[in-house]
């Protein structure tokens, strides 16, 4: 990781993936020539969509995830945005916002990333309360007969 990247660049080349694009996962496919950089962390909580998770940025905790470095993200990010449900042109009527955050590594500062942030009722939702989708899908999976 090279020092001059870390926050504050104008337009982030790193992605946080905390469910379905994540190394595995059925969107992963999606980054493309992404280098993974380090498991991170973000504050907010995480909650359970059915087959895949959403992210609401508060207090709640931490959710758990991937950084990605993305070399051609500009170019991907209007393929990510439609697989994500994100309009920019219509915010109010996308599934997911995609915003800017601060992801915590475990060897120095934050980096800032994008991450897709779930934009509908939250209410009702459950909450995974270790904000770790893989674990919480493997545990799904395992108590299902």
């Amino acid at each position: 990781m090279v020092d001059g990247e870390r926050r504050g660049s104008d337009v982030p080349d790193r992605l946080f993936a905390y469910g379905t694009l994540m190394e595995g996962f059925v969107r992963h496919r999606l980054l493309g020539p992404a280098a993974l950089e380090a498991p991170g962390r973000v504050r907010g909580s995480l909650l359970d969509l059915g087959g895949y998770p959403g992210v609401v940025l508060d207090d709640g905790g931490w959710v758990q995830g991937e950084l990605y470095r993305v070399p051609d993200l500009a170019a991907r990010l209007a393929r990510l945005d439609r697989a994500e449900g994100y309009d920019p042109a219509d915010q109010a009527g996308s599934l997911y916002l995609r915003r800017r955050v601060a992801v915590h590594v475990a060897d120095g500062p934050p980096w800032d990333a994008w991450l897709y942030v779930y934009n509908g009722p939250a209410g009702g939702r459950p909450r995974i309360s270790s904000g770790d989708w893989r674990a919480h899908v493997t545990a799904r999976r395992t108590a299902s007969p």
